[in-house]
């Protein structure tokens, strides 16, 4: 599902590392990260991150071969500072399109910090609510962390919006998205489809 996932994603215009499936790359740039198409990837040991160079991901490769059944992604690694941010898109049967917004990575479901807004919405309703965050600090450049461009945010949850609707889809997540002042990534993706 994260290499339909992956596709999808490219497709609308959102930005992802460069990936391959069920394959080794032979020329790609260090450091790398493997994870099998598993949820709770965390949970079960099914992600590894900081792979540096070919023996150690070729070993890894294999390791996840032989204990998941499913496909193997390879990533390139996002380096730099950014924060993770979780944007999940549903429909509600009372308030139609929602979205829920909210610190993402591992730790979204020990936080549970997060918005729902009801699509679509404008930047200054996103730029507001963002405020209600109880780690909003950290999404402003708290003790040195990068800043989230909310210009940015907005425009991602708005492509993924798009995707949600023209792909007819019952829901989807991206977690996490890594953001900052300059850049964003779209490193893990689910959705269930009609």
């Amino acid at each position: 599902m994260l290499s339909e996932g992956f596709e999808l994603l490219e497709k609308y215009g959102i930005k992802i590392p460069k990936y391959w499936i069920n394959e080794v790359p032979l020329h790609s740039n260090f450091p790398l990260v493997i994870k099998a198409d598993l949820n709770h990837k965390t949970d079960l040991g099914a992600v590894k991150l900081n792979i540096q160079n070919y023996s150690e991901l070729k070993k890894y490769y294999e390791e996840f071969r032989k204990k998941f059944n499913t496909d193997i992604i390879i990533q390139e690694q996002v380096i730099g500072e950014f924060n993770e941010v979780i944007i999940g898109i549903k429909y509600d049967k009372i308030f139609g399109d929602i979205c829920l917004i909210g610190i993402g990575g591992i730790y979204t479901e020990l936080l549970k910090d997060f918005i729902i807004l009801s699509l679509p919405f404008d930047i200054n309703i996103l730029e507001r609510r963002l405020k209600d965050l109880k780690l909003y600090p950290m999404l402003n450049g708290f003790r040195n962390r990068p800043k989230v461009n909310i210009n940015l945010l907005y425009e991602n949850i708005m492509k993924l919006y798009e995707l949600y609707k023209k792909e007819k889809l019952l829901e989807i997540e991206v977690n996490p998205l890594l953001i900052n002042e300059k850049e964003s990534y779209a490193v893990d993706i689910r959705f269930v489809k009609q």
